[in-house]
This record gives C-alpha cells, structure tokens and sequence, in this order.
C-alpha cells in the first residue's frame, strides 16, 4: 500500500480493507469531517453502531495516541485544507463579503479545533483551584493572550474572585513574588514561551501558588503549570494581514472555566449580580436582555 501522509486521505484509502466496524467509523467521519473534529467518542461511536473500543483502535490504527489525538490532527488538517483552498484566488479578500466569509471560515475553524482538543478533566481542575484561590492574577503577552488575561479578569471579578490582571513583564514577576499557597495563576499563551511568563511561573510555584496554563502542550510553559489546559491554535502565515485566530480558541476555553466556576458559585454570587444589575438600571434605566455588569 502506497504511504499517505494526509489523514483524511489515509482513511479514504484504508476504509475498503477495514473490517465492518472500523470503515463505519471512517465512513462517518469522512461524511461530515469538519463535524467529526467536535463530536464525543460516545456519539461517534452511536452513530457508527460500534462499541467506543472499536473507535479508540480505529484512531490507534490511523496512527494517532487515542481519539482526542485523532481530533487533533484531523481538525488541524481540516483547517489547513481550508485555508489553501481559500489562497488559490491568489489575491486578499477585499470586499465587504469575502472579508465576512473568509473571517467566519477562520473563527469556525478556530473553534472547532479549540473543542476538539478541550479536556474536560482540566477545565473542572482549573476551576478547583480557582474557586479556592485567594488571589487570581491573569496574565498574558502579546496582542491576543494579553486581551483575553484582561478579559479574564472581568469575567472573574463578577464571581466575586479577586482577579487581575496585567501584561507588563515587570508587574508579572513582582505579583508572582508576592503570591503564597493559597493564590493562582492563570496564565494565556499561544506558545508558551514569553520568558516573563516562564519567570512569573517559576517564581509562583517556588512559593507554594496554583498555576494555571492555557498554551500549546510541548511548551516551557505547560511544563510549570499545576494545572494544563491544553490548546494547540494553529496559524498559517500565508493569511498574515488577518487578525491572530488564536484568540477565539482561548476565548472559549475562557468562557468554559468561567462558566463552570459560575455555576458553581452561584449561590453564593446571585444576589451580587442582581445588585450590579440594579446600579446599571439605575443609571441608564433598564436594558431588558444586557448581560448582568456588563
């Protein structure tokens, strides 16, 4: 059999050989690829009328660690793909519409990637040590894991955590010196190589802190994290006049944490919230569906 390097193409040119089961799941997949990177190894396994064994071993045999690896690769080949058959008009988009279409591409793909990587177990143990920290200081580098580090603080601040949040290097280190056993980190990069952070990491860990890393997994960075939440956000210089898609990817693991540590902390914060709500009404009367604080 000739080597294939593309996933999608391997499964296309394996599935005849397959027994019954395996091809069910590579025919599944292949039906609706872009859908495949986001579901659960419980619904593929449903829809394919197999055992979840049998797709574990279907992604072992397609090379891949396990299903999650599998999901991956096959979001990371399918946006790349994406983006080369955009690139073949050779020109940038420069209407109103091809801008629209060509950045809604991009976010759906960023997202998708980011859902099919998440790790469920990592986002509840994030939220552990953020329910139970002190302090939380958010930080980041960098046009887009600065923004979403600020970002993160005004999602948090409204839990009634205390969050803040800087991108200044010195800042960083200074924080992370004064934190202690019962303080948190949480920190956002793409790559997970910004030196302040890897400073700011080190320190906070020597003195007993949570750290908390949203970054690509081989990194320095998710090295010296307590708790790893992992996302790889790929980016394809070709399309460099576009904003960074790594942001969207982050955004959502964000909201996922935030989300759940709400949840959590709801009854303790409902009545904060309704309080907040009723200073905005009190300023600017009443907004019907604007989001509480916002």
């Amino acid at each position: 059999m000739r080597h294939v390097s593309s996933l999608i193409d391997r499964m296309r040119v394996e599935a005849p050989e397959m027994n019954r089961a395996e091809r069910n799941v590579a025919e599944i997949i292949l039906a609706d690829i872009d859908g495949a990177a986001r579901i659960s190894t419980r619904d593929l396994a449903a829809q394919a009328h197999v055992s979840e064994p049998t797709v574990v071993r279907f992604a072992r045999r397609m090379g891949c660690d396990g299903f999650t690896d599998f999901k991956i690769r096959l979001a990371q080949e399918y946006a790349i793909g994406r983006m080369y058959l955009a690139a073949e008009r050779q020109q940038p988009a420069d209407t109103g519409n091809e801008v629209a279409e060509h950045v809604y591409n991009a976010t759906v793909q960023a997202l998708s990637m980011a859902f099919a990587q998440h790790d469920p177990k990592a986002i509840e143990a994030a939220v552990d040590l953020l329910d139970k920290g002190r302090r939380v200081f958010c930080f980041g580098v960098g046009g887009s894991s600065a923004n979403v580090a600020t970002e993160a603080e005004n999602r948090l601040f409204r839990l009634d955590v205390a969050a803040s949040s800087t991108a200044d290097p010195y800042q960083q280190r200074v924080m992370a010196a004064t934190c202690g056993p019962d303080d948190v980190l949480l920190i956002f990069s793409v790559t997970g190589k910004p030196r302040s952070l890897l400073d700011s990491a080190e320190i906070a860990r020597s003195q007993g802190a949570g750290v908390i890393a949203v970054t690509h997994p081989p990194s320095p960075l998710a090295e010296l994290a307590s708790v790893l939440v992992p996302l790889q956000a790929f980016d394809e210089e070709k399309f460099f006049y576009m904003p960074n898609r790594g942001r969207y990817g982050q955004l959502f693991l964000l909201d996922c944490i935030a989300t759940l540590l709400g949840a959590r902390r709801m009854k303790a914060v409902s009545k904060k919230l309704w309080r907040a709500r009723a200073t905005l009404i009190a300023l600017h009367g009443s907004t019907e569906g604007q989001p509480i604080g916002d």
